[in-house]
């Protein structure tokens, strides 16, 4: 079992729901926003719960993706959450992960009923 089937089977057995964020420059979300939708549904855009646009001149470079989480997987590192979404104790970034969790049906947004 690879790491993103292992978060996958403990959020299924352990969460009542995780949330999933996408933080770029509105440049960068753009491309996002192309790949996600092709793939996925529902389509999102800056208007989206869980899309965090950010200016063309932030001092940020790359993408990112946040899982938040009620519980600590003691498999993966996470972070203690107290500020972004403070509802949700912890927080997975790993674009890769978070990716894989796409394929495994996970949305940017509220992800719940497992």
């Amino acid at each position: 079992m690879n790491i993103v089937e292992q978060l996958d089977e403990f959020i299924r057995e352990n969460e009542t729901d995780v949330f999933i964020e996408v933080e770029g420059r509105s440049s960068t979300l753009h491309k996002f926003y192309e790949d996600y939708n092709r793939h996925y549904n529902p389509t999102i855009d800056k208007d989206t719960d869980g899309v965090i646009a950010l200016d063309d001149s932030a001092d940020k470079w790359g993408l990112e993706l946040r899982l938040y989480m009620h519980k600590n997987p003691d498999f993966l590192n996470t972070t203690k959450n107290t500020v972004y979404r403070p509802e949700y104790t912890y927080r997975i970034n790993d674009v890769n992960i978070i990716q894989g969790l796409f394929h495994l049906g996970y949305r940017i947004g509220l992800n719940q009923s497992f």
